[in-house]
């Protein structure tokens, strides 16, 4: 058979060629390739792997370039964390062009070189995103480096635009989508600009993930990384909440200085000094000069001894950061766990936590520069101040600076972080419950929960300035049986009467005139609440019954809110004369529709007064954190306010003690403040203690209410609605 295929020439030809060794294989090649199977693989970071073996286009020109970790250090900590078993999540909060995307490039080539090889994915907002991104880095990423196409399976549809089969396992990208999120489990997921994504996907990304990879267990790694143009309440940002909460510290350049601060700390990172943006601003200029002197005076300020660094000082810190922090393992990052020492540094472990967070600031990017950033910034704060239109400033700070807009916690000079500071900075205070020396009255606001009530009392002068003199959350009240037990405000008209002894009749001492107080003039109660709105109706009108009232006019004041461009207090409040089935009911009430907008406004307005200025508002010694922050739970954005924390309340019943000091009409002709003894009845003192208090203390000028000051109050409010 074999004499049928060759001919007797050809075949003995075959026969020497076998004899000479000519078909075998190089014994050394086959020990060689036999060894190299027997060995571990390579044991290599991520930053390490792609500084030795990426090969990637060159920004300009034809060429190509090796991944260095010097053009983005502060992405060595990042890439760290996804080498470590104990990190399942990483979170990076960055700017444009800060390289956050090399980052996962970076540990998927790792993946595809070392192995061990899975399932991956990467998921962009759109089609159109997959396929720039694909084009402009992925096909390289295989093109450039032969070793990764060698792995690439030759099956059809193994090796396509948006699909690639690396050692067997699918490598994809996506846009985000129902279908994406369905029947994969992807050992490394990658979720690129996820605040580009649709509303839906964007809203919660780590559930996304999480969803998943659920049943990988420690295997899994995820990121999730896009500039924060959702601000806290989703997106990214909302992600980073959740994680270790890294912020990257500097030291500064000035050889007389030399302490340590953050880049940018972060809403979390309350008490960790930072490094700022500094440019000269003058509004008296016409907008390019505005603009040519921010670009001329930009510079970066040192938060300890206020030098301005330059660009070639600033890049030299962020290296710094690296190479001292390579030492130590922190890469340059704090997290959760330890805390900043600003003669030493960081110190301290970070506490454990599978999901790794980073935000990336633009003073931390070397591809900018101080004078470009200030040129932006200021351009844009100038059409904000023309145009009222924040979308130029909002897309500056998102993607330039990778910072969230916060309405007038940005534009207006205050934020809960700068506020806390000027309170601890403060020369003067006063004891909480005391009502310092400029105080002419007092007014009180409850905001109403199913199962608290949120109270503020605040003392005024005739000027808007205002002293915060007591903040309370009410959850409990004590029974007759002397048990206290939480308060149910829907169901149960006695949790209400608590607040006639705690709230409408509580004195606060003159801190210039022991022993007397001041009453609460006025208290504005929340009925907005649908669930308990015909309770707050109820428990007024027992107010009313049980004599809270000056003269006709009632001690409490039910409130609503009303959003939208409408006034404070309307021209006339609602009468309410029936209960909540309809029947007549007496007393009649009136309810009073707010204008809460425009009450926000005047608050944060107010927060950012200082210099004892008209308006400014005052708080009480050791003010708790939690009631600061606050104020600053809503921003105002298109036009609206949004909430972008859970709590807002200390905003909102501010605003209420402001209308009830608009109802007082402090202002009124008639009414008389030189002397303390011819003040409105609401606003002269009285004794501390209802029943004489100290019996040392003579007693004089308070007495009982005299009927003419009654109706004084009367016509001075022009009023007598109840």
């Amino acid at each position: 058979m074999l004499e049928a295929l060759l001919s007797p020439v050809s075949l003995q030809r075959q026969v020497e060629a076998l004899a000479a060794g000519e078909y075998l294989q190089d014994p050394l090649d086959l020990l060689e390739d036999a060894l190299e199977l027997y060995q571990p693989p390579e044991r290599i970071s991520t930053v390490e792997c792609a500084e030795k073996y990426r090969i990637m286009p060159a920004s300009e020109g034809n060429g190509t370039v090796r991944y260095d970790r010097w053009k983005t250090p502060y992405n060595v900590g990042p890439m760290s964390s996804l080498d470590k078993p104990d990190c399942n999540v990483l979170v990076l909060v960055k700017p444009s062009r800060s390289g956050g995307t090399a980052i996962c490039e970076n540990y998927l080539y790792k993946l595809m070189r070392f192995g061990p090889m899975g399932r991956c994915t990467w998921v962009l907002n759109s089609e159109e995103a997959v396929t720039a991104y694909c084009r402009a880095v992925m096909h390289p990423m295989f093109d450039l480096n032969p070793d990764l196409l060698a792995k690439v399976g030759g099956a059809r549809g193994d090796n396509t635009d948006y699909f690639k089969r690396v050692s067997g396992h699918p490598l994809e990208y996506l846009s985000a989508k129902d279908s994406t999120f369905r029947d994969r489990q992807p050992i490394f997921m990658t979720m690129d600009e996820t605040d580009a994504w649709l509303k839906k996907f964007a809203a919660s990304p780590r559930t996304q993930l999480d969803g998943r990879q659920k049943l990988l267990g420690s295997r899994r790694k995820g990121a999730i990384l896009s500039h924060p143009d959702l601000g806290y309440s989703s997106g990214v940002a909302a992600c980073y909440e959740d994680t270790s909460r890294g912020i990257f510290i500097m030291r500064c350049a000035h050889r007389k200085c030399r302490k340590y601060a953050s880049a940018y700390a972060t809403k979390f990172w309350e008490d960790v000094p930072e490094f700022k943006l500094h440019w000269v601003r003058n509004d008296q200029l016409a907008n390019d000069a505005r603009i040519a002197l921010a670009e001329r005076s930009a510079a970066m300020i040192c938060p300890h001894c206020g030098s301005k660094l330059n660009d070639k000082q600033r890049r030299a810190m962020v290296d710094e950061a690296l190479r001292e922090g390579e030492k130590t393992g922190t890469y340059g990052w704090m997290h959760r766990g330890q805390s900043l020492d600003a003669e030493a540094g960081i110190a301290g472990e970070m506490e454990p936590n599978e999901a790794h967070g980073y935000w990336v600031h633009g003073l931390m990017l070397k591809s900018d520069t101080l004078a470009k950033l200030a040129r932006r910034y200021e351009a844009a704060l100038i059409k904000f101040e023309r145009t009222q239109d924040p979308s130029d400033l909002k897309e500056f700070l998102s993607k330039a600076l990778g910072e969230i807009y916060e309405g007038t916690a940005t534009t207006g000079g205050i934020s809960s972080k700068l506020l806390k500071k000027r309170l601890r900075d403060a020369d003067y205070g006063y004891a909480r419950g005391v009502a310092p020396a400029p105080v002419l009255f007092v007014t009180a606001a409850v905001d109403t929960g199913s199962k608290y009530f949120d109270v503020m009392w605040i003392g005024w002068d005739l000027e808007g300035r205002s002293w915060i003199l007591d903040r309370q959350t009410i959850r409990q009240r004590m029974h007759a049986d002397g048990q206290w037990r939480d308060i149910n405000l829907s169901e149960q008209i006695d949790d209400w009467l608590l607040l006639l002894p705690q709230v409408v009749d509580r004195r606060f001492e003159l801190e210039a005139r022991p022993g007397w107080a001041l009453p609460v003039a006025v208290t504005c109660i929340d009925s907005g609440d649908g669930n308990v709105t015909w309770k707050a109706r109820e428990f007024a009108r027992r107010a009313i019954n049980s004599g809270y009232a000056w003269g006709t006019w009632s001690k409490v004041k039910l409130i609503k809110g009303a959003d939208g461009k409408k006034p404070i207090l309307p021209n006339v409040p609602r009468k309410v004369d029936k209960d909540e089935m309809g029947r007549a009911v007496m007393p009649v009430l009136v309810e009073y529709d707010l204008g809460v907008d425009r009450l926000k406004h005047l608050t944060t307005e107010r927060l950012a007064i200082t210099d004892e200025k008209p308006g400014q508002c005052h708080f009480y010694d050791e003010v708790e954190g939690h009631y600061i922050d606050e104020f600053f739970g809503e921003i105002f954005i298109d036009g609206k306010w949004k909430r972008i924390s859970r709590r807002n309340e200390s905003l909102d019943i501010y605003g209420y003690n402001e209308a009830g000091r608009l109802m007082l009409s402090p202002d009124h002709a008639n009414n008389i403040w030189d002397d303390p003894e011819r003040r409105p009845i609401w606003a002269q003192p009285i004794p501390l203690y209802p029943e004489g208090g100290d019996q040392a203390a003579p007693v004089s000028g308070a007495g009982d209410l005299a009927k003419s000051a009654y109706a004084l109050f009367d016509q001075t409010l022009n009023q007598s609605d109840e």
